[in-house]
């Protein structure tokens, strides 16, 4: 019985990291979105320019936008198409 759990278990470790790769490089990075649709997808409350810009989002009902390193990033290239009302959060939802 422990040879069979120890076949499994090495089996199971050797397949795992194959079949947890979803994304590519490139979908990784991408920093681009062509709506909010797109982007929401990742990002499920949207993007924000900063922590108090992703607070005040917080205070006004909507759910926790990112604000990470990455996530500023995708806003600073996404804004000018994305956050409409210029308040800093990006596809707030």
């Amino acid at each position: 019985m422990k040879k069979l759990l120890t076949g499994s278990v090495a089996a199971l470790a050797l397949t795992a990291p194959i079949s947890l790769v979803a994304a590519t490089p490139a979908e990784a990075t991408t920093l681009y979105y062509s709506s909010c649709a797109n982007l929401t997808v990742k990002y499920h409350h949207g993007v924000a320019k900063s922590r108090t810009a992703a607070l005040g989002q917080v205070r006004q009902g909507y759910g926790t936008p990112a604000y990470g390193t990455l996530a500023q990033k995708v806003y600073w290239k996404n804004h000018a198409r994305l956050d409409r009302d210029n308040d800093g959060t990006a596809c707030e939802r």
